[in-house]
């Protein structure tokens, strides 16, 4: 499995990205920034998206990619719980922004499809097997576990304090997670459903007494004026856990 980092921030600048991962150059998770990290002929080759919630920063090119895809004669998959497909219906695809894409050119056949996952119930995305489990955030949110041969990795999407409680459903030898704030920040992170170095610190712990072991980690979505604390926080825990967390950056690749 490839994962490829097309935006590791929720702020974006000429240096930075809004979140979005690509696996293995088909499979899209989140779509923050993920078409101005990609030239045409990579975007033509999504087939599928999986969204973790209804936030701007995770979906907003959901519609510049459907006007990439919209003369293509193919469907773009999408999936996501209930509240964010209620929000790119009503917001981003239903045509007041451009063009009905999930009608166009037919209902049938249309550029993109949207599928509801229930939590805790697997499902098949281009031979991945998915399961979303739910996450603690500022509005409904899932995080997800895809399956292919001997990796899973899970992305928990936006997330905070609590997260730990899905580690009860899932047990990744990869975690893609978010840290958005620096410790010193912890009082803003727990009011709007983010982690800091340190809960994160306390979400590993839970996993290794759950599971005998932690997982690959791997980080995302920093705040631009956090991110120098950020690093060196998890740099510190690193250096605790004994384990590497890398740090992610847009155009990273990264072999699973």
């Amino acid at each position: 499995m490839e994962l490829r980092v097309l935006g590791a921030h929720n702020m974006e600048s000429r240096d930075t990205r809004m979140e979005s991962h690509l696996i293995d150059g088909v499979l899209a998770l989140d779509a923050g920034g993920m078409t101005r990290a990609l030239s045409f002929d990579e975007q033509k080759r999504i087939r599928a998206i999986i969204l973790s919630h209804r936030h701007f920063d995770h979906v907003r090119d959901l519609l510049p990619l459907g006007l990439t895809m919209r003369d293509e004669g193919v469907t773009v998959e999408v999936y996501g719980i209930s509240d964010t497909l209620e929000f790119v219906t009503s917001r981003l695809l239903d045509g007041g922004l451009y063009v009905d894409l999930i009608n166009y050119p037919s209902p049938e056949n249309p550029v993109m499809r949207l599928n509801t996952v229930d939590f805790y119930q697997p499902f098949e995305v281009l031979g991945y097997t998915v399961v979303a489990v739910p996450v603690p955030h500022a509005v409904p949110a899932a995080g997800f576990q895809l399956s292919s041969g001997d990796t899973r990795l899970f992305y928990t999407g936006d997330t905070g304090k609590g997260v730990s409680d899905a580690w009860e459903h899932v047990a990744p030898n990869v975690l893609l997670t978010e840290v958005t704030f620096g410790n010193e920040n912890e009082s803003k992170a727990v009011a709007v459903g983010h982690l800091t170095p340190a809960h994160l610190g306390e979400a590993l712990g839970r996993f290794q007494d759950m599971h005998g072991y932690l997982p690959r980690v791997i980080v995302s979505h920093m705040n631009p004026p956090w991110e120098e604390a950020v690093r060196e926080e998890l740099k510190a825990l690193s250096a605790e856990l004994g384990i590497e967390i890398l740090v992610s950056h847009a155009d990273m690749t990264v072999q699973l």
